[in-house]
């Protein structure tokens, strides 16, 4: 189902790459009596191979209509557990992100099968940074990668001038993936993104470091795909 939706979301993405600057654009409306996916206690991989909790306690975002968290001692011994890739927004691209009462997120949740949240009131701010945390959380990295096309495309139709560049967070034990031997797996994401510019911006919160992607929406998206396939899949 993931990797329908994922299909049909990329035909979604190809017709805004080629009409970014049509205001005819919109992104499909779904039925949002339907369920949506719901949240879970996620276990993030160490470098170690085994998992650590993480506290994804509901009451600590901003995110409207998410679910309790399951009990993580009735989990069966062989499920496969949630990854978390965090983009880190503008603080004034937000509003458009949330829609009003919440609405938008909630699409973006239905239309991915994806728990999406982001940082409340209380602590708006990555650590240093003016940006806003939005968690994308899913055990599918199709399902990630598609719903961070829709929270950028979303972010593109109401900021299209203003759009230049977004953020996300690489764990420091995943780092070397997306910058490889001297540098040259940010070359090779440059390359095949048609020279979208990756920077390593160094240290973040402890354990994690801040990467930065500038360019159009189209080069921004396919660049953070790359780091989601290089974080999640080796």
């Amino acid at each position: 189902l993931c990797l329908h939706r994922h299909l049909k979301l990329m035909a979604t993405f190809n017709n805004f790459s080629s009409a970014e600057n049509s205001s005819s654009f919109a992104l499909p409306t779904p039925n949002l009596d339907e369920p949506l996916s719901t949240g879970r206690e996620t276990k993030q991989q160490t470098s170690s191979g085994s998992f650590a909790d993480s506290n994804m306690d509901s009451s600590t975002t901003g995110t409207a209509g998410a679910a309790p968290m399951a009990d993580p001692n009735a989990m069966d011994e062989g499920e496969v557990y949630d990854n978390e890739f965090i983009l880190l927004v503008p603080d004034e691209f937000m509003g458009c992100v949330l829609g009003r009462g919440g609405s938008t997120i909630r699409r973006l949740q239905w239309q991915t099968h994806t728990t999406i949240r982001v940082s409340n009131a209380d602590e708006p701010f990555y650590p240093g940074t003016s940006f806003r945390l939005v968690t994308i959380i899913s055990s599918s990295t199709a399902a990630m990668d598609a719903a961070q096309q829709l929270v950028l495309l979303q972010i593109a139709q109401n900021y299209s001038k203003s759009f230049r560049e977004i953020a996300c967070v690489v764990p420091d034990d995943m780092a070397g993936r997306v910058i490889g031997k001297g540098g040259d797996r940010i070359q090779e994401i440059r390359a095949q993104c048609q020279n979208a510019e990756l920077a390593n911006r160094g240290e973040g919160a402890q354990g994690e470091r801040i990467m930065t992607i500038s360019g159009n929406v189209a080069q921004i998206t396919k660049a953070l795909r790359m780091v989601i396939d290089l974080v999640f899949h080796e």
